[in-house]
């Protein structure tokens, strides 16, 4: 640890240099005036500080200058951690109360009393101590919470967008479109008689095939703001921004390419591979429309997979021949 030393009345450091030769801890020691200490420590500044103590002893003999350097260390954010004691050969007790105002966490009446001086950088020690510790444990938290969010955001077999995510993501859009009046659209893909190929293959080779499919999917949601996920077992949504329903087939036909390039073996009374049927639509969002009403809209039309594309029509729905 670093040990500033803040002093403008040239006060004997003996007693302080022997209480510090029986502590380990503190490395360091960088002596400076209260002028000096706004440069080396650069308090207050964007500059980078030549030395950044762990902890700073200043003098209060010169109360109101030293004052007003405590503060400001305090309210420097490179500080906030920073463990601050106050000396000053004195029982007045303005100057006391003055030194715990500035954020002072402890204060020696008497410095030329090493046992005194000793025992309070033993206490600041400590307390650095436990501060470092429990910012530690600050960071570590805050890192498995930014883990666990990742892990609820992205579906953990497909490593695309979780359903609780693109539900979130999908409010945002609705607002933004309501806002700009624009068009936005819609898909969902779902495996055709996915059950049977689970049945017949093993769920191990069904879970290859929804990574499969997947990756296969990410090919036909590559612009900006295109979102991509899995909402069910062998069903996906992609999220398609400023489009229109003849945009949203278009894409649907190459989500239809790419899945029928993959091959997959399976027979079945629509052929030998197995397929996907996909619905699609597309609206211009009111301020009443929301991510649920949508998903339920666009789970309807690819469940019926009846209804084509017409003059009248917002929707559509494409089967992998």
């Amino acid at each position: 640890m670093i040990l500033a030393v803040i002093d403008d009345v040239r006060t004997d450091l003996k007693p302080l240099k022997e209480a510090l030769s029986r502590i380990e801890e503190i490395s360091w020691v960088e002596n400076m005036t209260l002028l000096e200490s706004f440069d080396k420590l650069a308090i207050l500044s964007p500059a980078k500080p030549i030395v950044q103590p762990d902890i700073v002893l200043i003098s209060f003999e010169n109360n109101i200058e030293a004052y007003e350097v405590t503060l400001a260390i305090k309210s420097d954010g490179k500080y906030t951690d920073t463990v601050v004691i106050s000396y000053h050969n004195s029982d007045d007790n303005d100057i006391i109360k003055a030194m715990q105002e500035t954020g002072c966490l402890d204060y020696v009446k008497d410095f030329s009393d090493k046992t005194e001086i000793y025992a309070r950088l033993r206490t600041a020690v400590a307390l650095r101590h436990e501060i470092i510790s429990r910012r530690t444990r600050e960071k570590e938290i805050e890192e498995n919470n930014r883990k666990l969010e990742d892990i609820s955001n992205i579906d953990g077999l497909t490593g695309i967008l979780s359903k609780r995510y693109f539900s979130f993501k999908l409010e945002e859009e609705i607002s933004r479109a309501v806002r700009t009046k624009s068009a936005i659209s819609l898909l969902r893909i779902d495996i055709t008689d996915f059950r049977d190929y689970n049945a017949k293959y093993g769920f191990l080779e069904g879970d290859k095939v929804l990574r499969r499919i997947s990756s296969a999917l990410k090919k036909s949601a590559k612009r900006p703001g295109d979102l991509l996920a899995r909402i069910g077992g062998n069903s996906f949504a992609l999220f398609l921004p400023s489009t229109d329903l003849k945009g949203a087939e278009f894409i649907a036909k190459t989500v239809v390419k790419h899945i029928n390039n993959l091959a997959i073996e399976h027979e079945t009374e629509y052929g030998s591979f197995l397929g996907v049927h996909v619905g699609g639509m597309s609206v211009t969002p009111e301020v009443t429309d929301d991510a649920s009403g949508l998903l339920n809209m666009i789970s309807d039309i690819t469940a019926e997979c009846t209804a084509g594309i017409g003059e009248e029509k917002n929707f559509f729905c494409i089967r992998a021949e």
